[in-house]
């Protein structure tokens, strides 16, 4: 499988030919609501009309604003996403991960995980049952 990749100061991407997309978020910075409308906008330019399995990963710890929060977790600002897959080692990221699930109650499917192998395994299991409701 072939995949572009696309590098930000905020944030590295993965788009993959299968509708996986990596997401890493680099270390330090702040996410704001710029920076999510600017990877919907090139992700939805890229492949029009496709759902996204999304591996997102926190190198080190960073900064994600309430409005950037609050919107990503809106069914219409989300509709480009299938499944959301964040994992970090980072303990106080764990924790705001839970918090966004619960405060945020995002539209799409949001899992935390500790390990990439975990979330990545998820993600799998997400895009196999795609497949089998298409059938």
């Amino acid at each position: 499988m072939s995949f572009i990749v696309i590098e930000a100061e905020e944030y590295t991407l993965n788009i993959h030919d299968d509708d996986f997309l990596e997401c890493i978020i680099k270390e330090g910075v702040t996410v704001d609501v710029r920076v999510i409308e600017e990877i919907k906008k090139m992700i939805e330019e890229y492949k029009p009309g496709v759902r996204f399995y999304v591996l997102s990963e926190g190198i080190g710890f960073f900064n994600i604003t309430k409005e950037a929060k609050e919107l990503s977790a809106t069914k219409e600002f989300s509709n480009h996403l299938a499944a959301i897959a964040f994992f970090t080692t980072n303990l106080s990221l764990i924790f705001m991960g839970e918090m966004y699930n619960s405060i945020n109650k995002p539209a799409v499917t949001t899992k935390i995980f500790h390990s990439r192998y975990s979330a990545h395994e998820w993600l799998k299991t997400q895009m196999e049952e795609r497949l089998y409701k298409k059938v």
